[in-house]
């Protein structure tokens, strides 16, 4: 995994600091390419995330007065000044430049510095060339890393130093990656009003009830002819967006109901073994009853394989019976509960981790499908070869070579068999 210059960074200096956020409501903290950026912290809780861009001639009075009133709405509002950006850029010797990973890498930074208990996906925004080179970014996003864009009097026309990469065609995408609200206005104090007023209702209230699965960052993905067969899977810590939703939507082609579980968003804050049961018994119960499911597989990639086992393990006897196959992609010998900016970076687990092997001693490994590549490094899979769990290599490396279809179908034959359905 080739890492984002902001991480390493960020990783370099701790850029960002608690007691930078503790000073004032307004900080100017190192923001990487951006350069220094300004932190305007929202007015009670926090309900999302803002990167503002300065419109051509830098960050001025009436950005931080848009600033000042989307943290009133409770948005963490990053303002980054364009021209500064640009700039930054094209001081360096890159062919293209990839302008979606600053705001991400922003995101999680400052997120995780902020100590919020809730994962909020970047929304990005800005007027003039401000909000021409946020179109650029929510353009260049993959799948559920930019939540959406708000635009106000965009120009026509992108600086041309900035020279955007082309979305990676690897990576799976949808055609629009996010909500776009868009306006024309007159004068700037209209500009300010309208920004302000298409961004606050996308902002988030964290609920925290227990009568519902509002709480949980769920993807539906209900089969247009469901055959009784149901998946839930739980995503790696990249969020919900590569291998685990193309994996998701091939399922359910196949007849496969399948709900997806965000691990960037679930695990933001710690959720211990006995908690990450419940919530997925909740989620077994509630879709399992709604879509008619009698049998159900668990699947996870990377982060959500190595949760897997303790998950299934604290469930009641009634849900593990429910439970036909549990696929395991990309299967560590360590389990972390939390996201760690360490874990994007490829660095070893947490001190709080926990051993994998000895809570897998504890599933059936007749239900239990181990993928790993053949050049991975930090995998499980090679040591339960004689176990009675059925690994699978394949080429490539954490990735498998992505060929993720040929991954689905080996899921899908599995499911099927231990299931009793032989079409």
């Amino acid at each position: 995994m080739t890492l984002h210059p902001f991480f390493r960074l960020a990783v370099a200096a701790s850029l960002f600091t608690c007691s930078a956020f503790a000073q004032a409501a307004t900080t100017s903290v190192p923001g990487g390419r951006y350069g220094d950026v300004t932190v305007t912290q929202p007015t009670g809780p926090l309900r999302g995330f803002v990167v503002l861009y300065s419109q051509a001639g830098g960050w001025s009075a009436a950005d931080q007065q848009s600033a000042d009133a989307l943290a009133k709405a409770g948005a963490l509002t990053v303002g980054v000044d364009t021209t500064r950006y640009v700039a930054n850029l094209s001081a360096k010797q890159e062919a293209c430049h990839q302008l979606v990973g600053d705001a991400e890498a922003l995101s999680h930074q400052l997120e995780r510095q902020a100590q919020s208990s809730h994962y909020f996906a970047p929304i990005v925004a800005g007027t003039g060339q401000g909000a021409t080179l946020a179109m650029h970014v929510l353009k260049q996003a993959p799948s559920n890393t930019i939540a959406g864009a708000v635009v106000v009097n965009p120009e026509q026309t992108l600086d041309s130093r900035f020279q955007p990469c082309p979305p990676d065609p690897t990576v799976i995408r949808d055609k629009v990656p996010g909500f776009v609200e868009t306006a024309t206005t007159g004068s700037a104090s209209e500009e300010r009003t309208r920004l302000v007023s298409l961004l606050t209702p996308h902002l988030q209230a964290v609920s925290t009830s227990d009568d519902d699965l509002s709480d949980l960052p769920l993807i539906e993905l209900p089969a247009a002819h469901p055959n009784g067969l149901m998946a839930i899977v739980i995503s790696g810590d990249g969020g919900w967006r590569d291998l685990d939703k193309t994996i998701a939507q091939a399922l359910q082609k196949d007849g496969v109901s399948v709900i997806g579980v965000d691990s960037l968003r679930y695990f933001w804050s710690e959720k211990p073994p006995a908690q990450t049961s419940r919530d997925l018994a909740r989620v077994m119960k509630t879709y399992g009853a709604r879509w008619h499911a009698e049998h159900i597989a668990l699947v996870g990639y990377s982060f959500g394989a190595d949760v897997m086992p303790f998950a299934y393990n604290r469930l009641p006897d009634a849900l593990r019976a429910k439970v036909s196959l549990i696929a395991l992609l990309g299967f560590a010998p360590d389990a972390d509960f939390q996201i760690r900016v360490g874990g994007w970076l490829g660095m070893p687990a947490s001190d709080k981790a926990l051993k994998v092997q000895p809570e897998l001693a504890h599933v059936p490994p007749s239900i239990v499908q181990c993928f790993y590549g053949e050049a991975e490094k930090d995998t499980l899979c090679p040591a339960l070869a004689q176990t009675g769990v059925d690994v699978i290599r394949t080429s490539g490396d954490h990735h498998f070579g992505r060929d993720y279809n040929a991954l689905e179908q080996r899921i899908l034959g599995a499911f099927r068999k231990q299931s009793g359905l032989t079409h």
